[in-house]
């Protein structure tokens, strides 16, 4: 039996592990943490990700602890008027035939990881080197042990070991951003009146998230949100560097009140800077390859970086079990996902420009434009949209 290497147990090496299991081969998941886990933040999952998620088995269990947003709303910083709505719920999921859901990332890869069979995963192992021998390839362990497999798989982040080994060490790109995330708790954002929609507030420079995450019995633990602003890139590229919720507000300072009632009723605030990549020249060489934030980080300006590595274990899943030969199956996967991951992190940077706009009358075209909208396309859905959302790697044809 064919045995896959996966570096990394996050909801992407995670997923391609269920995805390869299905497909039939062995696997073996490495993850340098002693357990499983994503640092409590918030993840979206629209319906090209979870028509993946139900391939594995694993919808009814993600869906169990997902909010179900009503709508997705833009509205201006300083007013809270309302730009655009558009329809989320039955909406999305008569026309995609899969939900579009908020998840608490913690709950997410409970939710994955609880559906890998026993000994897949191995904690507290930590890759430092990748060795490569004819016929096999291995992930050389902190401890001096070799595990080795047919294929390796690099699911392990933006700081990629794996992907070091293939193109040497390339730093990100930081893009002059830095995100703020917290997690105000439910009750308290309930108390406000915060709807359970997908809400973006645009303003000069900046933009602020907000969506309940943790459903338990209907109710969300926490409303996440993220607040990206202007730095000058002194952090490191962290889920977990701590901030202070008195210089999150002063980031909004002037914005309207829900915003800086939610972080005002948050108990501590993350911060990281922002780094993306661009497009790679190669994900696959011989018996090696690559997926999810190791190949493509985005920013997270469409909410899809979690979302293409899932479709990314799936593909990679289906080459290899249709291609013989191991490295003729990387080839494949990469052809098949490289122009389209490459398009959404194109789109991430460019949503960025667009809520962004500082100067006055770009910010007044911007607004009239998503105003007008209502008229001419009072359903919301974008070309983009559907360009994401129906896209079906479970079912549809691959690229030879």
């Amino acid at each position: 039996m064919t045995h896959i290497v996966i570096v990394g147990a996050g909801i992407g090496g995670t997923a391609a592990a269920l995805a390869l299991l299905k497909h039939g081969f062995a696997v073996t998941l490495l993850e340098q943490a002693s357990t499983f886990g994503e640092v409590g933040a918030g993840v979206q999952m629209s319906p090209n990700a979870n028509r993946v998620i139900d391939a594995l088995g694993r919808l009814d269990a993600v869906m169990a602890v997902a909010m179900h947003p009503d709508a997705a709303i833009a509205t201006a910083w300083n007013t809270g008027e309302h730009l655009r709505v558009i329809p989320y719920g039955e909406h999305v999921l008569r026309r995609w035939g899969y939900p579009y859901v908020h998840l608490y990332r913690p709950d997410l890869i409970a939710a994955l990881s609880d559906g890998l069979p026993p000994g897949v995963a191995r904690m507290g192992a930590k890759v430092v080197r990748v060795r490569e021998e004819a016929g096999r390839v291995g992930a050389e362990l902190a401890d001096g042990t070799v595990v080795w497999g047919d294929v390796l798989v690099g699911a392990d982040g933006i700081h990629s070991t794996v992907q070091k080994h293939l193109h040497g060490d390339q730093p990100a790109r930081f893009t002059g951003n830095m995100a703020w995330r917290g997690l105000c708790p439910g009750e308290a954002a309930r108390t406000m009146g915060a709807p359970v929609v997908s809400g973006v507030c645009w303003g000069p420079g900046s933009h602020f998230v907000n969506y309940y995450v943790g459903a338990r019995g209907g109710e969300a633990l926490f409303m996440n949100w993220v607040g990206v602003v202007p730095h000058d890139g002194s952090a490191i590229e962290s889920w977990s560097a701590e901030g202070r919720i008195a210089d999150a507000l002063g980031d909004f300072a002037g914005w309207h009140r829900r915003i800086t009632d939610i972080i005002s009723a948050t108990p501590r605030a993350m911060k990281w800077a922002l780094h993306d990549r661009d497009p790679l020249p190669f994900w696959s060489r011989g018996r090696v390859t690559l997926l999810g934030d190791a190949c493509h980080p985005m920013l997270p300006f469409m909410a899809q970086g979690a979302a293409q590595s899932i479709e990314d274990g799936y593909v990679l899943a289906r080459c290899l079990a249709e291609v013989p030969d191991p490295a003729e199956a990387l080839q494949r996967y990469q052809r098949n996902r490289m122009e389209r991951t490459a398009w959404v992190q194109e789109g991430s940077r460019r949503n960025e420009r667009v809520f962004h706009l500082s100067d006055p009358q770009a910010v007044a075209e911007r607004n009239a434009r998503l105003k007008a909208e209502v008229e001419t396309n009072p359903d919301g859905v974008s070309a983009d949209q559907s360009r994401l959302f129906g896209h079906d790697v479970v079912a549809g044809p691959l690229a030879p």
